[in-house]
């Protein structure tokens, strides 16, 4: 029974996380070259080396105070969606990941190497990422994976020839 509940989840699960993804990595790919420009201006570099020599812990505050501030809206976005308010909850939703990519991960990025240092939150870290990992493999494995993603590769590549055109 197992095996089959399984496949049943496998199926739901690797759709959202497929669609999930390409929409993440299409959103990254639009906003990660705007974060390098900035993460090169004179203010950016200043603002990362003052965070990055600053202790373990209030590392961890500075990291914990954002995050704590913008997370919630990721879902209220997702929540006003679901009640069909499409421009309002797509706008909160893109504002909170904007958000949560220009503070809580350049704040993450310049402070790693120390919030590291904390035992705790090194475990976690690593026992998250590592659970992370383990889930995506499981996931990527499956048929519904392989196959989704081998339709997204020939539509990207249909895309690259219809623009070139």
């Amino acid at each position: 029974m197992s095996g089959l509940l399984k496949r049943v989840a496998s199926v739901p699960l690797a759709a959202f996380l497929l669609i999930y993804e390409a929409g993440e990595a299409l959103f990254r790919r639009l906003v990660l070259p705007a974060i390098a420009v900035l993460a090169r201006a004179p203010f950016f570099v200043r603002l990362g080396a003052a965070i990055a020599a600053l202790p373990p812990h209030v590392i961890l505050v500075l990291l914990v105070a954002p995050f704590a501030a913008i997370e919630p809206f990721k879902y209220i976005g997702l929540y006003w969606l679901a009640e069909g308010k499409l421009l309002l909850g797509a706008a909160t939703t893109i504002a909170a990941h904007l958000a949560s990519i220009l503070i809580c991960e350049r704040i993450f990025h310049v402070g790693r190497p120390k919030l590291l240092t904390i035992g705790w939150f090194a475990r976690g870290y690593f026992f998250l990422t590592g659970l992370r990992d383990a889930a995506l493999a499981w996931v990527r494995a499956t048929r519904v994976w392989r196959a989704g993603a081998a339709l997204l590769r020939r539509l990207r590549a249909w895309l690259r020839r219809f623009f070139r055109a």
